[in-house]
């Protein structure tokens, strides 16, 4: 058999199309990746830095904050006297002037009338009466009381008998001679007896109250009517009319050489030593505190401290919704306030005690967001908290710090988009 003299190679199998186009494809996009990595190396900034050369900061630290209401208020005295005619006369003298500051029993005006012996003579039969019905009420009283204690000494009688009867009753029992139901009515008996003679104790009880009660306002009247004859008494020999109180004369209108008509107002005087603050807050807010709540009074610069002494139990409907009358007593001298000024009310509805805080400054206004910058060796790291109340110039920090923490307290208008900043101790400076 002859063979080729040149032996023929074995034609290799072809790859499939698809094989050939996926390696391709990986390949492509593996170059172009890393075009595009060595460009971003090439073209990109490099990371922004930031130095911070001069700066204030101050250190976390711990206070009491108070939690407060801010309202409106005015100053209203709590004794205000209209000073009338004691009858119709003729003003002679006018001894005081609008605006002014008496003390009681000084002098005012001087009236000239005769019908001020009429009013004695009234006056002194009033006492007269009012001495009569003080003793005719002393004898009843003690009439009644002499029937009351005598009823609880037979209410005593009748439960010492009950009470020994109760005895007998047990002893028999205890030998068989009665029954059961024999014991239990003397026992029965014995707690009906007792009750009366607590009812007849209470009795006398509510008689003392009730004379002592009468017994005061009858005296009451007495010093009442024997005041109003001395009173005359002093007009008619001098016909003058004295401050009831000492105050200021808020209004004054008797005219000289005038003729006044009997109750006619003659002046208006106010008891400036009693002088109270009148405010309204809104329903919701009268809820969060109530009466002895610390409060103070803000006049200018100067403020005052006050307490809650009023609250009032309804609501009234006003121009700015349903607002709540409180008084606030004031608690320094009341007389150094104007009557009916306006004044700054402050009431202090909680205290948050050892709170966190910092001093303000201008990293308060460097943006909405609540964040600081915290000092961390040569660094300051951004770190978010949540701020609260405010306290004269200190404001509270309710998360984010811990007591002890450094924050930078100057503008961070500068690099208020930095998480991280690098600083220079020395250019530090405490707030």
């Amino acid at each position: 058999m002859t063979e080729p003299i040149i032996i023929k190679k074995p034609k290799k199998p072809k790859k499939p199309r698809k094989a050939r186009n996926l390696g391709l494809y990986i390949f492509t996009l593996a170059v172009m990746a890393a075009i595009a990595f060595a460009a971003y190396r090439y073209f990109a900034p490099e990371e922004e830095r930031f130095v911070l050369n001069f700066y204030t900061y101050a250190e976390v630290g711990t206070m009491d904050f108070i939690d407060r209401i801010t309202t409106g208020g005015t100053v209203v005295p709590e004794t205000t006297i209209e000073v009338k005619a004691p009858a119709t006369a003729a003003v002679v003298e006018i001894l005081a002037f609008e605006g002014g500051d008496v003390s009681a029993g000084a002098p005012l005006l001087r009236l000239y009338s005769q019908k001020l012996h009429d009013s004695h003579a009234k006056a002194a039969a009033d006492l007269k009466a009012a001495q009569e019905a003080l003793a005719q009420l002393l004898d009843d009283q003690a009439y009644e009381l002499t029937t009351v204690e005598e009823k609880i000494a037979k209410a005593q009688q009748d439960l010492d008998a009950k009470q020994a009867n109760h005895e007998l009753q047990a002893t028999l029992y205890s030998y068989g001679v009665i029954a059961k139901v024999d014991l239990d009515k003397a026992a029965q008996e014995v707690a009906l007896a007792r009750q009366a003679l607590r009812a007849a104790e209470r009795e006398r009880e509510t008689t003392l109250r009730t004379q002592d009660s009468a017994r005061k306002q009858a005296e009451k009247n007495v010093t009442d009517c024997k005041a109003e004859l001395d009173s005359l008494t002093e007009k008619i020999a001098g016909l003058v009319v004295t401050a009831p109180i000492s105050g200021r004369i808020l209004s004054l209108s008797a005219k000289l050489d005038g003729e006044v008509q009997e109750g006619s107002v003659l002046l208006t005087i106010a008891d400036l030593s009693t002088q109270f603050v009148k405010t309204q807050v809104g329903v919701a807010q009268a809820e969060r505190f109530m009466v002895g709540s610390p409060a103070e009074i803000v006049i200018g610069q100067n403020r005052h401290p006050a307490v809650v002494s009023y609250i009032s139990p309804q609501a009234q409907q006003t121009q700015e919704g349903a607002m709540v009358d409180v008084y606030l007593q004031l608690e320094t001298d009341p007389s150094l306030f104007r009557p009916y000024s306006g004044v700054t009310s402050n009431i202090h509805v909680g205290i948050y005690r050892n709170s966190l805080f910092l001093p303000r400054g201008p990293y308060l206004t460097s943006g909405q967001q609540l964040f600081v910058y915290v000092i961390d060796g040569g660094k300051a790291v951004r770190r978010d908290v949540r701020f609260g109340l405010a306290e004269g110039n200190n404001i509270q920090v309710l998360s984010g710090l811990a007591p002890g923490d450094k924050v930078i307290t100057s503008s961070y208008d500068q690099f208020r988009h930095l998480d991280e900043i690098e600083i220079i101790p020395e250019g530090g400076r405490a707030q």
